[in-house]
């Protein structure tokens, strides 16, 4: 089955729409086209629109609007009629309990896990946002960057003697070769039947999208695909320039594979397992970032440059060691996020009875009380 992204099947829906008017049609709406349209919103692309903007917003988006619109709000409406047949009122106290219950429930879901693995990242670095088998894989592959890069562009560098700026400079260094590496990695599993791979493109966007200067859009922004304006003037944002690699990767991809299939989807090494390429990238920043930063770290202090035995040790306790917070972290999710699901009880029984039984419960406390009184 092919797979088009909605705003492809927009664009594509509009062009289908115009090769089919006639051209003497095409001549007169053009003569038309500077007068306003009163013909109001389209619910159809409305919708699309809508649910393009969700899928912006990511997994964490997507599955709370569908939790709020699946059961949420139908649940809350629910409750709010709840014994209405037998009170002829509405049950606010009910509604507002299960409310609480569920709009804290799903968004939890997410909040408590990214805070947790925020927490970790900040104190033990931005590896730990790395998956655990993409920490193993991306560990090989900086042994053979650094290794090239001590027989090159660090040979005969003495990171003892370096400013703060030579240091960030020799950090960038290491990153621009480690993503150089990866992405000649993943390309080198197609076929070359579109040619060769200009790498140098993927690595600028990557570091274009993590230079200082690059804004970041917040979540709406993303959502809700709004530009960043730098001195009046509309710039790209991080996650724009990550969606510019992104496209560019499934141009190259379809250009060297046969058939059809997830083009967003890579592996980094043969056999690997599969990932966006945009999941790909943000791995890729986190790890390096992280391990750059110690790498120059560790030389400027006492590390014998140049030492292949050294440098190994170095990349496998990195390695281990990064592994180990990430496992952690991940029971620590898990544990803190059924903590407070074990707490939401408390946050939502705001009654010493059920309000949703209540009224059943009155109703037949009056019926016993009805049938006593006959008795006697």
């Amino acid at each position: 089955m092919k797979v088009r992204s909605v705003d492809n099947t927009i664009i594509q829906n509009r062009q289908d729409a115009l090769n089919a008017t006639p051209k003497n049609a095409r001549t007169f709406n053009s003569s038309l086209s500077a007068s306003p349209s009163f013909k109001g919103i389209d619910p159809t692309t409305a919708m699309i629109d809508f649910w393009a903007a969700i899928a912006r917003g990511g997994l964490a988006a997507s599955f709370t609007v569908q939790d709020m619109l699946g059961t949420n709000f139908p649940r809350t409406f629910a409750a709010l009629d709840r014994n209405k047949d037998i009170t002829g009122k509405n049950n606010y106290k009910a509604a507002v309990e299960v409310a609480i219950r569920e709009f804290t429930t799903g968004p939890s879901m997410f909040v408590i896990p990214a805070l947790v693995l925020a927490g970790a990242s900040r104190c033990s670095g931005d590896a730990n946002r790395v998956p655990v088998e993409n920490i193993a894989v991306f560990s090989d592959i900086m042994k053979g960057t650094i290794n090239n890069l001590n027989e090159n562009k660090f040979k005969g560098v003495d990171f003892k003697t370096m400013s703060t700026q030579e240091a960030q400079q020799a950090v960038v260094a290491i990153k621009e070769a480690f993503y150089s590496d990866v992405f000649k990695g993943i390309f080198d599993q197609y076929n070359q039947n579109g040619g060769s791979v200009d790498i140098k493109e993927y690595v600028d966007l990557m570091l274009k999208a993590e230079h200082p200067d690059t804004p970041k859009r917040n979540f709406f922004m993303s959502m809700f695909n709004k530009k960043v304006s730098v001195l009046g003037r509309e710039v790209d944002s991080r996650d724009e320039i990550l969606s510019q690699l992104s496209t560019k990767f499934v141009a190259d991809k379809k250009a060297r594979t046969e058939g059809w299939g997830n083009f967003l989807n890579a592996r980094i090494i043969p056999g690997g397992k599969s990932y966006q390429i945009g999941d790909i990238a943000t791995d890729m920043r986190n790890f390096s970032t992280d391990f750059a930063k110690q790498y120059v770290s560790i030389q400027r202090k006492n590390m014998k440059q140049g030492c292949k035995i050294a440098l190994e040790k170095f990349i496998d306790n990195f390695r281990d060691k990064r592994i180990g917070t990430r496992v952690a972290t991940n029971v620590l999710m898990v544990l803190a996020t059924g903590l407070f699901m074990s707490i939401i009880p408390k946050l939502y029984t705001r009654n010493k009875t059920n309000p949703e039984t209540d009224a059943i419960y009155e109703q037949v406390n009056k019926q016993r009380k009805g049938a006593v009184n006959e008795n006697k």
